[in-house]
């Protein structure tokens, strides 16, 4: 398995930590999107719609986070 890592990882030339940091900001953006879909159906429940909210901004800050990271292992 670990060698098949370092071939991906040569012939791609992404890194697995590169990869993996795609991998979480995708499931991260798509957090996002159903979270928006949710507060609408929330419509007219204020504690879930802020918990839903609370919770879109928190994924927000992480992606921030997580392209910054990203940005830095592309430029490895």
């Amino acid at each position: 398995m670990v060698q098949q890592k370092q071939q991906a990882e040569r012939v791609s030339g992404v890194s697995n930590v590169a990869y993996d940091l795609i991998s979480v900001m995708n499931n991260k953006l798509e957090g996002i999107a159903a979270l928006e879909v949710y507060k609408q159906d929330a419509q007219g429940n204020q504690e879930v719609q802020s918990l839903f909210n609370d919770l879109q901004q928190q994924a927000t800050q992480d992606v921030s986070r997580i392209k910054g990271l990203l940005v830095q292992q592309l430029g490895q």
